[in-house]
């Protein structure tokens, strides 16, 4: 048996990563998607969203809407609020060694908050930052069959 905290199957999806929810005819895509609304726990932040609502003049963005409404309805949308992520301090000497671009550093602090430190993301330098960021067992890849989502 497991304890609250250790049961949440939370993941974070970058918003480049979140444009293969339109009609994925990737079957990878598919079943992470599937898991995702059925199961899965979203981690987020304000900004993360917004960029979320951005998307929503496309087909992507009517699925990523429709999936972070189901998952706000059933309780499963972790979203961290700005007192959070400020409390999470970066140090400079680890901040000058980021390869990302400054406004992904929000992204950096959500995973690493979140409970099973899980990413996907297109991004490559957001991926390398993930996983090399000191202290933390963080894990990103650029596609959902390259991570074990499910357990």
């Amino acid at each position: 048996m497991c304890d609250q905290k250790q049961c949440v199957k939370d993941i974070f999806v970058d918003n480049c990563a979140s444009r293969n929810f339109a009609n994925p005819s990737d079957s990878h895509y598919k079943q992470f998607f599937r898991w995702l609304f059925d199961e899965g726990v979203l981690v987020v932040s304000r900004n993360l969203l917004n960029e979320y609502g951005r998307s929503c003049g496309s087909y992507t963005g009517t699925n990523i809407s429709a999936l972070v409404n189901n998952l706000t309805r059933e309780g499963r949308l972790i979203v961290f609020k700005k007192t959070q992520l400020n409390a999470f301090v970066i140090k400079k000497h680890v901040k000058r060694q980021l390869m990302s671009n400054s406004a992904d550093h929000i992204h950096i602090k959500v995973v690493m908050l979140s409970h099973r430190r899980l990413a996907i993301t297109e991004d490559k330098p957001l991926i390398r930052d993930i996983n090399w960021f000191p202290g933390y067992a963080a894990r990103a890849v650029d596609r959902p069959e390259k991570i074990d989502y499910r357990t």
